[in-house]
């Protein structure tokens, strides 16, 4: 699973596609995030209460440098790519890191800066209507008013628990991402 891992961060630092794996039924599956889109509303309607956070503390970086240790040379070589933007609204939050040689800098660099460069929010939606495709990893449509910003996008599942009683099914989401609309 560390190997997986592994190669599920560099696929989504170097090509910006996400992958989730799973168990279904007894069979590993990896999908493409892309590929798990639902067409499920979630609004003032469908979810009773919502908790919403929104953060540059964890996971936001809008400064990265990584450095090469090139030995034929003999010297670091250093890329960076920075979003001035945002520098000046929030200061610096830079991310470091090493690569290989077989790491291409400049595209890694400029991925990171596209991944990271962004307020991490995050979306909890408690008693929603139930719907059992819903699952890690699937995206459904959110719109919601959160006082502060409107959500009208997809964002993805984080984690999501089913509850059944009797003829009633409801489902608590924890979701991520998404671009937010004014």
């Amino acid at each position: 699973f560390n190997i997986v891992q592994t190669a599920l961060d560099l696929t989504v630092q170097n090509t910006k596609k996400m992958y989730v794996l799973y168990d279904d039924f007894g069979k590993l599956t990896l999908k493409n995030v892309e590929n798990m889109k639902l067409n499920l509303l979630i609004d003032e309607e469908t979810g009773e209460n919502f908790d919403y956070t929104s953060s540059i503390d964890d996971n936001t970086y809008n400064k990265i440098k990584l450095s090469y240790e090139n030995k034929e040379t003999g010297k670091r070589e250093i890329y960076i790519a920075q979003d001035s933007r945002n520098i000046n609204k929030w200061g610096t939050l830079q991310y470091s890191d090493t690569i290989d040689e077989e790491e291409n800098g400049r595209a890694k660099v400029n991925a990171l800066l596209s991944l990271y460069n962004k307020k991490t929010r995050k979306l909890e939606v408690k008693n929603a209507i139930g719907d059992i495709r819903v699952r890690a990893g699937s995206s459904v449509v959110v719109m919601l008013n959160l006082g502060d910003v409107v959500i009208k996008n997809f964002m993805m599942v984080e984690k999501v628990k089913h509850t059944f009683n009797e003829n009633h099914h409801t489902m608590n989401l924890s979701l991520r991402g998404g671009e937010f609309g004014v």
